[in-house]
């Protein structure tokens, strides 16, 4: 009868360990129409524009590199990106450069 019942409960234990739906993430990426409207915002300012930003996404954070022209311009970057809907964390690489946004003669 033991054994039985020992048999019984292996079946239930193994019956309950199949595969399982992978836990919920929190992740949410970033979708393409994102970075664009995170482009249109840096291309709008004019301190930025002409310093050819590059932005990309990776999973939910947004990264921003390139050069810029001043340490107010790279914090302004930030907090452009940061007005489109859905972006909430900023990789700011951007170097500042004091000659980033000057046109050669």
């Amino acid at each position: 009868m033991k054994q039985w019942a020992l048999h019984l409960m292996a079946a239930l234990v193994m019956g309950c360990s199949g595969p399982s739906e992978p836990p919920p993430t929190s992740i949410q990426p970033i979708d393409s129409a994102k970075v664009q409207a995170a482009k249109m915002n840096l291309s709008t300012d004019a301190e930025l524009a002409p310093c050819n930003i590059q932005v990309s996404a990776e999973n939910d954070l947004l990264v921003l590199k390139g050069g810029v022209p001043s340490q107010a311009g790279k914090d302004r970057a930030e907090t452009l990106v940061k007005k489109v809907e859905g972006i909430k964390k900023v990789a700011n690489h951007l170097e500042v450069q004091p000659n980033t946004a000057e046109t050669p003669l």
